[in-house]
């Protein structure tokens, strides 16, 4: 008998225990979805909860988000949303561009009828800064010898943009031969590019740098300088003599 009840409330203890997920690690400014599913060609679409940290008895702690299991009751913010199936059972939490405050733990409860049948899950979410995100640079003027190039600061990753670097290059060679300059006033939106030989085809992109790394390049300007300004004819002066 004494063996019996020890089984039932073993039985019990791992019905009514929370279960963790794998770790979500992702950077600032993406979106990222926090899945959770249960069985509802079984039970029907049932209510769920999400809410940050453990889950408690009941509910769920500082509650996100709150669905019927058809349709959205509540959030917390519009970054929170649902974006699955909700007929199949899908009730993945999507956080859109997310930041390093959203680091923690998320909790999952659905809402299965009966006593202690709830199904509950925990995943710990971290965000870290990343790059900065690839810049949009456009031409400003091109001249003979000069370029100027303007661009539109960045996403920065979530840490501050500390500078800029520009690689210029023939339009036929590879960006290895590519000349780089660098802009360290991070406060600059453009810049202009001397030394440049007339007439001559050019390819120039960006990149945007902070304390994790380089962003991906921007987009190619493809630009051709004007030609060289010819001097002006001077006509020689004829002396007249007269008698």
């Amino acid at each position: 008998m004494k063996f019996i009840t020890l089984c039932c409330c073993l039985l019990f203890w791992v019905n009514t225990g929370d279960v963790s997920a794998n770790p979500i690690i992702t950077t600032v400014g993406t979106d990222v979805t926090l899945r959770c599913k249960y069985d509802a060609g079984y039970y029907g679409q049932l209510p769920f909860c999400w809410g940050r940290g453990n889950i408690p008895k009941s509910g769920c702690a500082n509650e996100v988000l709150r669905s019927d299991g058809t349709n959205v009751l509540s959030r917390q913010s519009e970054r929170y949303a649902l974006t699955g199936n909700l007929g199949a059972g899908e009730a993945s939490l999507t956080i859109r561009q997310v930041q390093e405050s959203d680091s923690g733990i998320y909790g999952c409860r659905i809402d299965i009828p009966g006593w202690f049948n709830d199904q509950k899950l925990e995943i710990t979410l971290t965000v870290k800064p990343g790059r900065p995100f690839p810049l949009k640079v456009e031409t400003r003027e091109v001249r003979e010898r000069t370029i100027t190039v303007r661009w539109t600061p960045p996403f920065n990753g979530g840490r501050p943009i500390t500078a800029y670097k520009v690689d210029l290059k023939n339009k036929y060679a590879s960006w290895d031969t590519a000349k780089r300059t660098e802009v360290p006033q991070a406060h600059l939106t453009q810049v202009t590019l001397v030394d440049l030989r007339p007439a001559k085809t050019y390819n120039l992109r960006m990149f945007a740098v902070n304390n994790v790394g380089l962003s991906e390049p921007s987009n190619v300007l493809i630009f051709t300088t004007k030609e060289a300004g010819k001097s002006p004819s001077i006509k020689p002066l004829t002396e007249s003599c007269q008698t």
